[in-house]
């Protein structure tokens, strides 16, 4: 099989067949694409890289038994099943399959996701292996084609857990576990939709706890709220999220968009840059709604370090002086960038100003 580096662009070309000349561009995620034709893309920060991957080695943990059924889930959908049996003729190598969708992409941004997942389930046989502590690299080939070859690399700690990868620089492993019965691949995927690593696709229920008691707290209005409750009530909120967020209790988008809300109630410009980055893992977890936070988010930033704000989307209140968004760098973004983003115009947010005054000097 060859191997070829892509650069500049995200997906499998239309049409490019497997020896196309390809070129070498930037990129922040790493991707992998695989097709019935065997058409592979793996892109490493600026690399997207089409073939096959060579073999890395895991760390040391002693000797390890790959031995049963390795399953890699997506929620509740099963994606990949890997049977390993112990050779009967050579100690240390494996035979097996590992069985998936013919076609499926990977992408490692927002955690790590898989899409355009579609085709028939093919069973790939495991045709050579080789151990070295708690790794078992091994090679499957297609079925009708023996001149195409995968490598791939598992690695396994205890309470039958372990990673899969397509070896790969800096490409980290999926999750798999230990299975006592029989699996099977599912095969109703939605091919236009995205399938996160660890997203059960339910929204914690803590988490929306957290958030209606943060939004319930700001419903008086502006002018009408102790703060001196508030706040203690907001870094109360900051530390039960934190730890949700520390123990990999977030799964949706809905959930980072919520985080985000609560680290933007917070008192430091690190609460605001945490919030920022919760709202971009929301967006693209497929939040587009949280695009608006995003933007809130950098301006409470910039304010917080006496800058600029960019957006407008921070108006501030001082007793017995007007509702004022200064400092604000009014020129830097266009509005037509302002509404693609859910922010309102300059012209509404003047709009907005002028109702923010007349609520806080109502009679």
């Amino acid at each position: 099989m060859r191997k070829t580096v892509l650069l500049g662009t995200t997906g499998t070309p239309s049409g490019r067949p497997p020896w196309a000349t390809t070129r070498v561009a930037q990129r922040e995620d790493l991707r992998y694409n695989r097709r019935m034709s065997r058409q592979h893309i793996i892109g490493l920060s600026s690399v997207l890289l089409l073939g096959a991957a060579i073999p890395s080695r895991g760390p040391a943990q002693g000797r390890a038994d790959f031995a049963g059924t390795w399953v890699l889930q997506l929620g509740n959908r099963v994606l990949m099943v890997l049977t390993l049996t112990p050779s009967a003729e050579v100690g240390g190598q494996f035979t097996g399959t590992l069985v998936c969708p013919r076609h499926y992409s990977y992408s490692t941004s927002a955690g790590g996701y898989f899409s355009d997942i579609s085709g028939p389930t093919v069973h790939y046989p495991i045709v050579r292996s080789s151990t070295k502590d708690n790794c078992l690299s091994f090679t499957t080939q297609h079925p009708t084609d023996k001149r195409d070859e995968d490598q791939f690399q598992l690695c396994i700690g205890g309470d039958g857990r372990g990673s899969l990868k397509i070896d790969a620089p800096a490409f980290e492993g999926w999750p798999v576990t230990r299975e006592t019965g029989p699996s099977q691949v599912t095969t109703d995927w939605e091919s236009t939709r995205n399938y996160f690593l660890g997203d059960t696709g339910v929204s914690n229920p803590e988490m929306k706890q957290i958030f209606d008691e943060d939004q319930k707290d700001r419903q008086p209005g502006v002018g009408k709220i102790d703060w001196g409750v508030v706040d203690k009530a907001d870094a109360a909120r900051r530390e039960a999220t934190r730890k949700l967020l520390s123990k990999g209790k977030l799964h949706t988008g809905e959930d980072f968009e919520r985080a985000a809300f609560v680290f933007q109630h917070g008192d430091a410009p690190d609460d605001y840059l945490l919030a920022h980055t919760l709202a971009m893992v929301a967006v693209a977890r497929g939040r587009s709604g949280a695009l608006w936070i995003e933007a809130a988010t950098l301006d409470r930033y910039l304010g917080s370090i006496h800058q600029p704000q960019i957006y407008g989307t921070q108006f501030y209140f001082k007793q017995n002086e007007p509702t004022t968004q200064e400092p604000y760098n009014r020129t830097l973004i266009p509005d037509v960038l302002r509404l693609n983003l859910g922010v309102p115009s300059q012209a509404g947010q003047e709009e907005q100003r002028k109702r923010y005054e007349a609520e806080r000097f109502k009679p």
